[in-house]
């Protein structure tokens, strides 16, 4: 039970990563289609990545240590496009609960 908790956890963490990348693209730049560009590139760009390195059936396998690096850039990109559109507080609690997620995953390992 506790599994599925976790993972559902780190699923949802995942989602607030593309939307605040998402949030940030559609709102740090001036011009509509560079706006539209960031919004929708930034997104797209972190789930193709996930899914090729991070994801659990990933098709490039890299060690722990690479995932963790990819993973540990990404999740940085969230907090900090999180922080630059003013949700500082969230971004504290996103990051915090990244690491904990993360720290479970490997801890009692879980399929991440």
């Amino acid at each position: 039970m506790f599994t599925v908790i976790n993972l559902g956890l780190r699923f949802v963490l995942e989602i607030i990563l593309l939307f605040s990348l998402g949030y940030w693209g559609f709102h740090a730049v001036q011009g509509v289609w560079l706006s539209i560009i960031l919004g929708l590139g930034l997104p797209l760009l972190t789930a193709v990545i996930w899914g090729m390195i991070i994801s659990p059936k990933a098709s490039i396998k890299l060690p722990i240590g690479g995932v963790l690096l990819i993973e540990a850039v990404l999740f940085a990109a969230g907090v900090l496009a999180l922080i630059d559109s003013g949700f500082r507080v969230s971004a504290y609690l996103f990051g915090i609960a990244a690491l904990v997620n993360r720290y479970i995953v490997i801890r009692w390992k879980m399929q991440p």
